[in-house]
């Protein structure tokens, strides 16, 4: 038997356990179930939620206001994820002031991450009521709406606006606008204030020449709200704005829309439309929407992401109007850029209106930098008319077998004719078979490769030995077939590989400028060209003399020609054409710019060349060169090459001038080409494409 004082202590021991007891068996904390909402919320394991809400809130939102509505706000959120932490549980209160034991709140710190507006962050208070019997009580969450967002009442919205940017220019280094903004009308319809949906249409479709079918797809494509306001049509006419004003269902409002003012290098700059799915999944980014006015062509398309500018977002919560509550965060639009070309708006007009409707083009390069002041191709379009999508019109110009959207100074490929030959010199000095001083015969037929393959002059008489100026001047074929028998027996390989130095067979690699490969024949290629034709699998002496004189199967731009002209005006550097020459806001700051760039070095010495350039000059200078005439009185010494190649339309041809000017101090490298033309008594292609350049040169240097 214990001792009285020993049972006394087992008595309060027993007691105070059964109080720790009692104390355990308590009520649980609210704690668990924030914590288990949060980390719901964080998967986005919705069903978890769901089961954590009491009844009461459960029929007060229902299924759709919870399962289906939060994944909608964070749609609309663009969220990517979030963190949710929560925070001590606070108890509430009785009306007398003492702690209510079955309500707490819970501070949750929220951060949602999206995709348009970036990361931010709200507090929101969970609100915990204890339920259930003593023995079974449960904490569970009295949700409402502001337990997403704090300010995100019953009936309030979570809306994300996209904040409008602005496009870039293209300009001229002068500032010249090529690319630029007017004042004009997108006319659209709010398809709650239709009336008559056949009127509508009916009026509609006759006002802006648009058919009804296509109007009412525009509007129904996909679901809108009543008062939306749905872009059909932008138009220019002021009067034809106010016509459109009272039609039921129509409304107009201002918009600015892209011009090309000048009209000037329009394949070049190409020209804007409305983006597709496609183009919006590309430039997502930049917050892209189909429906949006993106470049489609030309520079317009190239330099997209520069000159496009960033659309921003602006997420808020809205009363059921859209009259703002909150903004919860907002990243802000980014202007577009605009571009400045290295185009002289003088040269571009007077190459364009030196060729006329002529097919052809002309480019005119700085030979010290590589700079394009002159791209034209002919014949040319309006770009406004896919502004205001003339669908006529537009098909007019698709139709035409002119083909004027057709750049044919990047993607026109033409056999280069006799302006080749200063490539063969080139290389059959470079390779020692001949010297500037040699003469080498010239006979109205050449049959170097043997009397079975007989090759003929352009002119009818035998010439005799000449030298190389005079083989330049007079462009004899015969002169250049020998050179080039000679350079083959060196080497199949010796002239194909002079031409590629020079910048032939390859894109110039000029930015923003989509352009054609052009094609330097060689005995590799044409083995793999023609791997299943034996009888022209091998490299031929045919070949060898046909690209001896720029025929055969070469073919080059007249870009690259324009490059070609610049290497033998400045002793052989083949430059990196530059079109773009930065980027600028319009506050007129450089952003970027693009600077001047060797490709590679032709395989000729200066020496050489000058020789080869000397023989230019006679073209033009010497009574017997073959584009004396067209230059006559012209007060800047020119040095140049005409060219005529066959093309498989009889009695036309491709004629070329190519060239520099002035012949001591280039300024100027350039080229023009006519497509197609046709000769006769008294017509000579290269001629005319020389009197053409004739007026772009005039325009450069002020003369006549």
């Amino acid at each position: 038997m214990l001792p009285v004082t020993s049972r006394a202590l087992a008595v309060l021991f027993t007691v105070a356990s059964v109080a720790g007891a009692c104390q355990e068996a308590g009520p649980p904390a609210p704690e668990p179930v924030a914590r288990a909402y949060a980390e719901a919320w964080q998967k986005g394991d919705l069903r978890a939620m769901w089961d954590l809400l009491t009844p009461e809130s459960r029929e007060r939102v229902g299924e759709d206001g919870f399962i289906a509505r939060l994944p909608r706000i964070a749609e609309e959120m663009s969220l990517r994820s979030l963190e949710a932490k929560p925070g001590p549980a606070i108890r509430g209160k009785l009306p007398n002031g003492s702690l209510d034991p079955a309500r707490a709140t819970a501070p949750v710190a929220v951060t949602f991450k999206t995709d348009r507006v970036g990361d931010f962050s709200r507090e929101v208070s969970l609100r915990l009521v204890l339920q259930g019997a003593k023995d079974e009580a449960r904490w569970r969450i009295d949700w409402t709406p502001e337990a997403v967002l704090p300010q995100l009442t019953p009936g309030r919205l979570v809306r994300m606006t996209r904040l409008p940017t602005s496009r870039g220019r293209i300009v001229t280094r002068d500032g010249t606008e090529l690319a630029t903004f007017i004042d004009a009308a997108a006319v659209g319809v709010v398809p709650g204030q239709i009336k008559s949906e056949a009127g509508m249409l009916a009026s509609l479709s006759v006002a802006i020449a648009m058919p009804a079918a296509e109007i009412k797809a525009k509007y129904t494509a996909s679901w809108v709200r009543p008062d939306s306001f749905v872009p059909i049509k932008t138009v220019l006419d002021p009067a034809l704005r106010d016509r459109l004003a009272l039609i039921e269902g129509v409304q107009t409002r201002p918009q600015r829309v892209r011009s090309y003012p000048t009209g000037l290098a329009v394949q070049t700059i190409g020209y804007v439309g409305e983006a597709g799915e496609e183009d919006a999944r590309k430039g997502a980014a930049r917050g892209v929407l189909p429906g949006d006015v993106i470049g489609k062509t030309g520079l317009e398309a190239s330099l997209e992401e520069a000159i496009g500018g960033t659309f921003g977002w602006r997420l808020s919560i809205v009363e059921p109007n859209e009259s703002p509550v909150e903004m919860l965060a907002e990243r802000l639009p980014v202007p577009g850029l605009d571009a400045v070309l290295a185009l002289d708006p003088a040269l571009q007009r007077a190459a364009e209106a030196a060729l006329g409707d002529a097919r052809g083009a002309i480019v005119a390069e700085d030979p010290w930098t590589g700079e394009i002041h002159a791209l034209a191709s002919r014949p040319s379009f309006d770009p406004n008319l896919y502004v205001r999508q003339d669908a006529a019109a537009i098909a007019r110009v698709n139709a035409d077998p002119a083909k004027p959207v057709f750049n044919r100074a990047t993607h026109g490929q033409y056999a280069t004719g006799s302006t080749f030959k200063m490539v063969t010199a080139a290389a059959g000095l470079r390779q020692g078979l001949f010297k500037a001083g040699d003469r080498i015969d010239c006979p109205a037929r050449w049959t170097g490769f043997g009397p079975q393959w007989v090759q003929l002059n352009h002119e009818t008489g035998d010439l005799g030995p000449i030298d190389l100026r005079t083989a330049l001047a007079r462009s004899c074929n015969t002169f250049f077939y020998e050179l080039g028998k000679r350079l083959d027996q060196k080497g199949q390989d010796v002239l194909p590989n002079a031409a590629q130095s020079f910048g032939f067979g390859k894109a110039t690699d000029i930015e923003f400028v989509f352009e054609a490969d052009g094609l330097v024949p060689s005995p590799a290629w044409k083995a793999q060209r023609f791997a299943n034709d034996p009888g022209q699998r091998g490299w031929s002496p045919g070949d060898a003399s046909n690209l001896a004189i720029g025929q055969g199967f070469l073919l080059a731009t007249p870009l690259q020609m324009s490059n070609y002209a610049a290497a033998l005006a400045n002793d052989g550097i083949v430059w990196k054409p530059r079109l773009v020459i930065a980027l600028q806001d319009r506050a007129g700051a450089v952003k970027k710019t693009f600077d001047k760039a060797e490709l590679g070095r032709a395989q000729a010495v200066a020496t050489e060349l000058s020789f080869i350039r000397d023989g230019m000059r006679a073209v033009v200078a010497d009574p017997d060169g073959t584009v004396y005439f067209p230059f006559q009185g012209f007060p800047v010494a020119v040095a140049g090459k005409s060219g005529t190649a066959e093309t498989s339309v009889a009695g036309r041809v491709n004629a070329w001038f190519v060239g520099f000017a002035p012949f001591d101090g280039p300024k100027i490298a350039f080229v023009g080409v006519l497509e197609e033309f046709a000769e006769g008594p008294g017509r000579f292609g290269s001629q005319d494409a020389a009197v053409a350049v004739r007026k772009v040169l005039a325009a450069r240097f002020g003369t006549p």
